[in-house]
């Protein structure tokens, strides 16, 4: 009885650092590729600096909510984490390619 018991506590334990992880990469990593995303199409855009960089913000709000339910809907949270990274990565370093 004790075994089952430590069993589930280290079952629910793992599956909070889970959840957790998965908003933490949500909230902080979906808004670190929506800043990029937003820099570089601000840049990208091809219209009057003031309009793109509107446009750009709008669409920023796309790519963070899509970026949110990226992270609940891939299998492993590790998975989440490596994929935001990557491409806010990617991003940055075409922005720093184009400009």
């Amino acid at each position: 009885m004790i075994s089952v018991n430590s069993n589930f506590k280290h079952l629910i334990s793992l599956q909070l650092f889970n959840i957790t992880s998965r908003a933490l990469a949500a909230i902080f990593g979906g808004y670190l590729v929506a800043a990029t995303a937003c820099g570089l199409f601000a840049i990208i855009i091809p219209l009057v600096a003031v309009q793109s960089a509107l446009t750009a913000m709008m669409l920023s709000f796309a790519v963070y909510a899509t970026a949110i339910i990226w992270v609940f809907s891939v299998k492993h949270h590790l998975l989440a984490w490596r994929d935001l990274l990557g491409l806010s990565s990617l991003f940055y370093l075409i922005i720093l390619l184009v400009s």
